[in-house]
């Protein structure tokens, strides 16, 4: 390390930074240059990348086999979860479990599915409860809205690119 004698390092100040990572691609203004892929890429996005409303608690380190051993959950009727992504196609992971019960899907506003999160006998975890394929290429959002004053479960979503 080399100090400048006419200004050494203790007159500088300092400042704690905090915030959240960026996980989006980074490009570079008026050039083709991208670093990172982004939310275009295939692959799981885990549940604390979605947007949730305020009736929504995030839970981890539960040791349930969760993806990412973390899950978002509601018990509130009319609360939502969302997620804009670059695809064709999407997958919905939940948990199944005796305590759960029913969201309704949406894909870009439109009604796609009410979905049944409740099954009797052994918790089942990453479940695929809701997939939709053949979308046109480009951005679309995905919204889940819990149905009931049961649980309902965010785990991680699947997207295709």
């Amino acid at each position: 390390m080399v100090e400048r004698t006419a200004k050494p390092l203790t007159s500088y100040s300092s400042a704690r930074l905090t915030g959240t990572a960026n996980q989006d691609a980074k490009s570079l203004r008026s050039t083709s240059s991208t670093l990172g892929l982004g939310r275009t890429a295939s692959g799981t996005v885990n549940d604390p990348a979605l947007t949730y409303d305020a009736n929504w608690f995030g839970s981890s380190g539960r040791g349930l086999g969760d993806y990412n051993d973390d899950v978002h959950y509601t018990y509130t009727n009319g609360a939502t979860a969302q997620y804009t992504f670059t695809g064709t196609g999407i997958a919905y992971l939940s948990e199944k479990n005796g305590d759960m019960g029913n969201v309704d899907v949406y894909i870009d506003g439109t009604f796609q599915a009410n979905v049944n999160l409740y099954v009797s006998g052994a918790r089942q975890s990453q479940q695929v409860v809701y997939s939709k394929t053949g979308l046109a290429s480009g951005a679309h959002t995905i919204k889940i809205v819990n149905k009931t004053t049961s649980v309902g479960i965010v785990d991680a979503l699947k997207i295709t690119s």
